[in-house]
């Protein structure tokens, strides 16, 4: 099944996810999200990341963009294959091949040199242990009903200035509430795998923040 597919399976699922949602709220004695809870909301939040991804790197004319929209992609499709890997097909797995442009995105990115994972661990915003003390994203998780509206909005957009800053404050978004997910989980999660896991995913999503919010901020600029 395509990723796009599962994501709006997963999205359509409502009674489900809403169930997930409560389970956040009920978190364990322990304080931690629960693996299953977090699992659902990882691979979620992971399938909107690189469906808005693969949209962006097929229309903007952003070369930075454009770089950061192929990187990104490699980081969902290299986490989820982790977590399948990890829970032996739990979680959905991704279509390695699927296209998301001419010639296609995935075919030699994901053995490419997309030099992030060394460096990301020593440039990332508070690397190493200052990554686990995780605040929620001053807006709030989006709901799943709101990530099916964004990627409609983003898929039936037009290329162009207006795009851009769109897709970078979604993902601005959803980078941090996989800040929030990730970061939770890795510091307080009940599965020592899916901590590591967890903890992994940290560094390029602290990365990635920093690359955002410095595309926007240079939008803006340039719009004003």
């Amino acid at each position: 099944m395509h990723r796009r597919e599962v994501l709006t399976t997963m999205l359509g699922a409502t009674a489900a996810l809403a169930i997930t949602r409560t389970a956040v709220a009920q978190v364990t004695p322990s304080g931690a999200i629960p693996s299953g809870v977090y699992l659902q909301m990882a691979t979620t939040g992971g399938l909107f990341l690189e469906n808005t991804a693969r949209d962006a790197h097929e229309k903007t004319r952003n070369p930075a963009l454009k770089k950061f929209s192929r990187a990104e992609v490699v980081e969902q499709v290299n986490l989820a294959r982790k977590i399948n890997a990890y829970t032996g097909g739990v979680a959905p797995a991704p279509s390695a091949g699927a296209p998301a442009g001419p010639g296609g995105l995935l075919g030699g990115l994901v053995a490419a040199p997309v030099a992030v994972a060394g460096a990301a661990v020593g440039t990332a915003t508070g690397a190493a242990g200052g990554l686990l003390g995780v605040t929620p994203p001053p807006q709030g998780m989006t709901t799943d009903a709101q990530k099916a509206q964004i990627l409609s909005q983003l898929t039936a957009m037009p290329p162009g200035p207006q795009y851009d800053a769109t897709f970078v404050a979604n993902a601005l978004q959803g980078h941090r509430e996989a800040l929030n997910i990730h970061g939770s989980y890795a510091q307080s999660g009940e599965d020592p795998g899916l901590r590591r896991i967890a903890r992994g995913a940290l560094p390029l999503i602290n990365l990635h923040i920093a690359q955002l919010t410095q595309m926007q901020g240079r939008m803006s600029n340039t719009q004003g």
